[in-house]
């Protein structure tokens, strides 16, 4: 199982079997026609979906209230799964919009949050900042502990408290590597954050990508 970054919250990730893409807009892909490809759209934000998706992908898996249908479209709310042979998905909430996923394949489990995270930026009242902390775990606790990855939010956009959300995702769910999404804006903060964490967890920065996951 091979893991690519590909830009933003998009990665994509290559079996002997699928192509899996996750929240693309844009960047560099090589589609490849002997392998099953399966784009997952966790929510409408143009940082995350593109219609292009639906004219790459053999079936797409999007958030329930996309309007998009056709025969290769799976739409899914919060708190449904659905099993396409050997891939099986899973979907929990977001406290953005829309969903984060979980999925198992080819013995290895892997959570993509999504916008999930605990988005408390520096204007927040203490109200506020506890409502979303509440509904935070809410969602975060669906998933099973112990992922082999976690694509989680690493945003400095929220500025001291952008390591708040992935800090809990790390301490709830152990994941044995971590791939940071939603980072654009401030890419200088991975390698910081890497530091932070070493012994905790596995930090996978986008320059070390393909990651070969085994």
């Amino acid at each position: 199982m091979k893991i690519r970054y590909i830009y933003h919250s998009c990665y994509e990730i290559v079996t002997d079997t699928y192509q899996l893409v996750f929240d693309y807009y844009k960047g560099d892909l090589d589609l490849r026609d002997d392998l099953k490809k399966v784009f997952f759209v966790s929510h409408s934000h143009g940082d995350h979906y593109h219609p292009s998706v639906h004219d790459m992908a053999d079936t797409v898996i999007l958030w329930e209230d996309i309007p998009y249908r056709d025969e290769n479209t799976i739409a899914l709310g919060v708190g449904d799964d659905v099993s396409l042979d050997d891939l099986y998905v899973r979907t929990s909430g977001s406290t953005d919009e829309g969903l984060s996923f979980e999925i198992e394949l080819d013995g290895k489990r892997l959570i993509h949050a999504g916008d999930l995270n605990d988005w408390n930026w520096p204007d927040d009242t203490p109200e506020e900042e506890e409502e979303m902390h509440e509904a935070f775990l809410k969602h975060l606790a669906v998933f099973k502990k112990n992922p082999d990855a976690l694509f989680f939010p690493i945003d400095y956009r929220i500025e001291h408290n952008y390591d708040k959300g992935i800090n809990e995702a790390i301490k709830q769910l152990t994941p044995t590597y971590v791939f940071p999404l939603h980072f654009t804006a401030h890419p200088e903060i991975l390698p910081v954050y890497k530091e932070k964490v070493r012994g905790k967890t596995i930090i996978v920065l986008p320059e070390e990508t393909p990651f070969e996951l085994t």
